[in-house]
């Protein structure tokens, strides 16, 4: 098949790296050096394990689809960390999960109490491979302050995370939580990413609408002086992929239907290819830094 490759903006000088569905500047070859090796000496959690922070009393589905999903694409093992009212129902939905229910929203915010159920789910970050923060957290005051302060911990701990979801709040209202984050992924939907953009583009006159140089700007909000930071994943009809330095656009077709939880599946898939990553740079099969040149 044909590719399509975009100019570079005028704009801008900088890397810009283009890719049409599945075939393009990032090949299988490039992506298969992720998945982690079948060997004889695996062994239970070497295909990684993905916690979930979220859900609450009125959303139980998002944190189930994010960590069955992890579950379903290669990890070992997701742990659910929930408010205990959200807990018997999602351990009903699979005997697949492990769920914890350590978290208790309240109105108003007690910094001990916030503490208190942070370190609940901190203290399992190194049985961790990637952490998603945010599927069906709520709004709660409490929820949303433990959200943030694990979030804080686990950048800190370059624990990889996506924050999705209500998860976003968190970063809307502290961006400094994942600015340089080399190992954190943002997935806003179309208003998510309106509100993103509109806050840290520190531009008044860029719209969310002007599109590459919205996320770039976005994106470049959230670097450090050593040029890191996190991914942001622009999600619709066309998904934009942004670092700060270059664009991927993945525009394979995908379900016409928007309904809830689509994007809590794509949140545990990424989950999973993060750790996956970390992985195998660490082990020498992905270089330092990003994917290896294209064949």
């Amino acid at each position: 098949s044909s590719t399509t490759t975009r100019p570079r903006p005028d704009w801008e000088d900088r890397a810009y790296c283009v890719c049409m569905g599945p075939r393009l500047a990032v090949s299988p070859q490039q992506l298969r050096v992720l998945v982690p090796p079948l060997v004889a000496t695996s062994y239970k959690g070497s295909s990684g394990k993905v916690g979930v922070v979220g859900g609450c009393f009125e959303y139980t589905g998002a944190p189930f689809y994010a960590a069955l999903t992890a579950l379903k694409l290669g990890a070992d093992l997701s742990h659910v960390f929930c408010d205990e009212a959200a807990a018997v129902p999602i351990k009903s939905y699979s005997p697949e999960l492990i769920v914890h229910g350590c978290l208790r929203g309240a109105p108003e915010v007690d910094l001990a109490e916030v503490a208190r159920q942070a370190d609940e789910v901190s203290k399992w970050f190194p049985a961790l491979t990637a952490l998603v923060v945010g599927p069906g957290l709520g709004r709660d005051a409490t929820m949303q302050a433990v959200a943030a302060l694990l979030l804080e911990r686990a950048v800190r701990a370059s624990l990889p995370c996506v924050i999705d979801a209500d998860g976003l709040r968190c970063v809307l209202e502290r961006p400094s939580l994942v600015r340089g984050a080399r190992w954190a992924v943002l997935t806003p939907n179309k208003p998510e990413y309106g509100r993103l953009a509109g806050a840290l583009s520190g531009d008044a006159a860029l719209d969310p609408a002007d599109g590459d140089r919205a996320l770039l700007a976005v994106a470049e909000s959230f670097r450090d002086e050593g040029g890191a930071g996190p991914a942001i994943v622009q999600k619709g009809a066309t998904d934009l992929l942004c670092d700060g330095t270059q664009l991927l656009e993945c525009a394979e077709p995908g379900c016409l239907k928007r309904c809830g939880g689509q994007g809590d599946v794509l949140a545990g898939s990424i989950a999973t290819l993060l750790g996956w990553a970390k992985a195998a740079e660490r082990s020498g099969r992905l270089p330092a830094g990003g994917a290896p040149p294209p064949p």
